[in-house]
């Protein structure tokens, strides 16, 4: 039998320093509120020096932490003093222990659970050649549109769908009920939307894939999903693909920086905001946030959005794990 968990509520945050940016006078965000829907898990994240299967490897670095595109995506727009929302799924066991670490980001949990269904893992392995990641939906995996409340909707300014696990684990099925879903009331709520993987897009299938972003607003991939949706042989020709499809295209290029896509406009290029790279996990998640909290309050600064989103995932790339310390 599925339950949903009863609600939590986030602790009141101090108006600190995290949460006074502001654009033209006014802290980005401000008034506006967030609500994330997606992936929940736990990771088992893993510094190595083993390049080659086989190697026992005594001394690498394995620190488990919670994880999951839209528990990264929130808590940090919960770490930028943003008012935000999460809709998620858990094993039944560890409700509670995800609720608290979301609570203490700032972000008002509402996780469903199974007690048949464990929570969603994923495995990364980092070493000097680069990252491997290896996920379980469970949990995640079954979360769909009837599990979003409608009266979080009805009072969202943003929703922001993400997650592998989730778009994985229910095709391009799953993907159009969930914009139906946020779509279905009475207020003017904008949807943005991660692909999560280009792995996902080529199992649901691109075109099909393609269909089921009908409602969405902004879409935030990366270039590996955006060659992966379009299969174009250019970033550029891809976003040219995509705008035509959602009015507003980010796709983030790691080192090479950001490029946004409008419809009937040349791609506007801007570079990465300059860092020192800890873990790379959870950087786009990190984006995401920082674009959509200035977004929301100047839809028509994108690039100024965009640059908030470079310097909320300089900052992301600089901790181990998909979530800022709290």
């Amino acid at each position: 039998m599925s339950t949903p968990s009863r609600r939590s509520d986030a602790p009141p945050r101090p108006e600190d320093a995290r949460a006074g940016r502001t654009v033209a006078g006014r802290r980005r965000g401000a008034g506006k509120r967030f609500l994330v829907v997606g992936d929940v898990l736990d990771g088992v994240l893993v510094q190595t020096s083993a390049t080659t299967i086989g190697v026992h490897d005594p001394a690498a670095v394995i620190r488990h932490r919670p994880a999951g595109a839209a528990g990264n995506t929130a808590t940090w727009l919960g770490w930028l003093g943003a008012d935000v929302d999460l809709v998620g799924r858990v094993g039944v066991d560890d409700v509670y222990r995800h609720e608290r670490a979301l609570g203490d980001a700032g972000v008002r949990a509402h996780l469903r659970y199974d007690a048949r269904t464990t929570t969603g893992a994923v495995v990364s392995v980092r070493n000097e050649d680069g990252r491997t990641a290896m996920s379980d939906p469970a949990a995640s995996g079954a979360l769909t549109a009837e599990d979003v409340p409608s009266d979080l909707v009805e009072r969202a300014d943003i929703v922001h769908l993400t997650g592998a696990a989730m778009f994985g684990g229910g095709g391009a099925e799953r993907i159009a009920a969930m914009v139906a879903r946020v779509r279905s009331g009475s207020a003017p709520v904008r949807v943005s939307l991660d692909p999560s993987s280009s792995a996902v897009v080529q199992t649901i299938g691109a075109d099909a894939f393609l269909a089921a972003l009908a409602g969405v607003d902004v879409l935030f991939p990366d270039e590996a999903e955006a060659l992966a949706l379009t299969g174009a042989d250019t970033v550029a020709d891809a976003v040219g693909v995509l705008t035509e499809r959602v009015p507003l295209v980010v796709v983030t290029r790691a080192h090479e920086g950001v490029l946004i896509g409008r419809g009937g406009r040349s791609p506007q290029r801007l570079p990465v905001t300059p860092t020192t790279v800890v873990d790379t996990l959870g950087a786009g998640d990190a984006f995401a946030a920082g674009f959509l909290r200035a977004w929301a309050t100047d839809p028509v600064r994108v690039g100024a959005a965009a640059r908030e989103g470079t310097r909320v995932a300089a900052r992301a790339l600089g901790f181990v794990g998909g979530r800022p310390p709290v």
